[in-house]
């Protein structure tokens, strides 16, 4: 059991960091878009701002050896469509779980206003 979810960050190169959440999916748009609106001051810089945001997403579960993963251009195990941050471009996507089928799309501004919320844990 759990609630697998996948968020991608694009860097410059156009490879993708997935961040793995075995149980990540309850809520994962406003989860994502408050650790992009965390790692803001570095969204030109690709590898800070995935760094703050993965590490506002596992949050206090960073030294438990269950629950997240990460891959490299590849999905984890998964049950929800594929969100995927591009620093470069300072766009969200979110995907098909092919990831090729685009949902929607929007800048990271547009994102973080639209999703971002207090969260109650």
């Amino acid at each position: 059991m759990g609630d697998r979810a996948n968020f991608g960050f694009k860097d410059q190169k156009g490879d993708t960091v997935f961040l793995y959440g075995h149980w990540a999916g309850y809520d994962m748009l406003a989860k994502l878009a408050n650790a992009v609106q965390a790692a803001e001051p570095r969204w030109q810089d690709p590898s800070y701002a995935t760094r703050i945001a993965i590490s506002h997403l596992i949050g206090e579960d960073w030294n438990q050896t269950l629950s997240w993963g990460i891959y490299v251009n590849q999905l984890g195990d998964n049950e929800h469509k594929v969100p995927v941050i591009n620093w470069v471009t300072q766009t969200f996507t979110l995907y098909e779980e092919d990831l090729e089928t685009v949902v929607f799309s929007l800048s990271l501004a547009a994102f973080v206003d639209k999703y971002s919320r207090l969260i109650m844990v």
